[in-house]
């Protein structure tokens, strides 16, 4: 019961009966896990692989959360200036939309590293989403406008995938998304590069480089992709010239003068011997055997046992199967009877 001012009544008061306090219910505080990022997280996206890559606007840099396990597996994956908006798109690549920079930053999910340059898109960027068709849509807030990138783009053969180190090879370059795309092998520009309609082959001439596996990537307004070591640069083949001496015998009765069949490889470019290279010698389908030549070039193999074999054939054949850089040769040699 309380006591008040009956209304119309100046100074008559009544007792009214007001309504009896409820009793609160107890608040239930809910234990929900937390997992430390950056500095001033915003954005969240999470790839199919069941990482979650966050934002960290104020430390630039982006964290990678297991969402199995909620913990972090990936402190700190640096990106632009300002990171905001995050989304993954079906080929397992993250685009985080730098705010500072006016650029995106592409994440490969499978590695969680940035890949290629960043995207330049609008001024102050701040949302980005992925379209069915793999195209990545950006808001651009001061410059009102959306940057559209392109689907990545990606590599999967190049054909030859060897030439001289002096470049002007031919090659094609097949993939998906090549439109607009330029192509460096080696880190060195390749010239006449045509993309076909469709932007899945590329053709273009080699530059120089130098001996040795080299690279390949293409780069497009969407992003780029590479070969690693998928070109090899070979030196200038040099002809050769292989020499085999004859095989001397007495026929009556019958006796091998020399024990040993040689056979010397030589340069032709250079005039010089070839140390160092396997040598086979036939006779008839029969393989005889291998020898390596010494520094003088020449490869000795002992014809002791197998002299019948080569007077039945009437003489015998050295081969150089030929390296990258030295062409193959062969020789045959006869049999002389004193």
């Amino acid at each position: 019961m309380s006591t008040n001012f009956q209304p119309g009544l100046p100074g008559l008061l009544s007792a009214t009966a007001l309504p009896a306090t409820r009793t609160a219910a107890p608040i239930r505080l809910l234990a929900l896990t937390t997992v430390p990022v950056g500095d001033q997280p915003v954005g969240v996206a999470v790839a199919a692989n069941g990482n979650a890559y966050v934002t960290n606007t104020a430390s630039n840099d982006v964290t990678v959360i297991n969402t199995a396990t909620d913990t972090v597996i990936v402190p700190s994956i640096p990106v632009g200036i300002n990171p905001i908006g995050v989304a993954v798109a079906p080929n397992g690549k993250a685009y985080v939309v730098n705010r500072g920079s006016n650029d995106v930053t592409v994440i490969d999910t499978a590695t969680n590293t940035v890949v290629c340059t960043p995207i330049p898109v609008g001024t102050n960027p701040f949302a980005v989403a992925v379209a069915p068709n793999g195209k990545i849509y950006v808001t651009n807030q001061t410059s009102d406008d959306v940057s559209v990138i392109p689907p990545f783009p990606t590599l999967t053969s190049i054909s030859p995938n060897q030439g001289p180190t002096a470049g002007g090879t031919p090659v094609t370059l097949l993939g998906t998304n090549l439109t607009g795309a330029t192509v460096t092998i080696g880190g060195n520009p390749a010239t006449g590069v045509n993309v076909n309609p469709g932007g899945t082959a590329i053709h273009a001439f080699t530059p120089p480089g130098a001996p040795g596996p080299a690279t390949v990537t293409v780069t497009t307004d969407g992003g780029c992709a590479s070969l690693v070591n998928g070109f090899t640069y070979v030196s200038p083949s040099h002809a050769t010239s292989l020499t085999a001496t004859p095989a001397l015998a007495k026929l009556f009765p019958p006796h091998v003068y020399f024990p040993f069949l040689t056979a010397t490889l030589k340069d032709l470019v250079t005039g010089l011997p070839v140390p160092g290279q396997t040598i086979t010698f036939k006779t008839g389908t029969h393989v005889l055997g291998t020898a390596t030549t010494n520094a003088q070039g020449t490869a000795k193999l002992d014809e002791t046992l197998t002299f019948p074999l080569i007077l039945a054939n009437g003489g015998y054949d050295a081969f150089f199967a030929g390296t990258g850089t030295l062409l193959p040769s062969s020789a045959h040699g006869e049999i002389l009877t004193p």
